[in-house]
């Protein structure tokens, strides 16, 4: 029985080491694992972030350019000299009799129909 009971508890230490190193691996291969998706997973989110900084400049290019062409329309609608114009109208008009008065005859009916329509509601 002595022999026997030898056996078993070296069988068993046997085993025991056996799982020890097949648990040490397995941390080992667990841990590269994990090492290398952390790794790819911030490479992935310094990627995302160039691309949002790059679209960003694009944005800000154009944001740039609308603020300028703002200021611009700006710019023209603060010095409009309304004098000019009426006198650049009148101009047209009298180079341009016939059309001035077909423009006038459509302008007056669709303002009559729009006051029409207003007056039936």
């Amino acid at each position: 029985m002595g022999k026997a009971l030898e056996n078993v508890t070296e069988t068993a230490t046997g085993f025991g080491r056996d799982v020890k190193d097949s648990v040490v691996e397995f941390g080992r291969s667990m841990g590269g694992k994990i090492d290398t998706a952390r790794a790819r997973t911030g490479d992935a989110l310094s990627n995302a972030a160039a691309s949002v900084r790059e679209a960003s400049a694009r944005i800000d290019v154009l944001a740039g350019s609308a603020a300028h062409s703002l200021d611009a329309a700006g710019s023209v609608v603060k010095e409009a000299n309304l004098n000019s114009v009426r006198r650049g109208l009148r101009r047209f008009a009298g180079n341009n009799l016939t059309a001035t008065v077909m423009a006038a005859i459509v302008l007056g009916y669709f303002i009559g129909a729009a006051f029409g329509r207003k007056s039936a509601t």
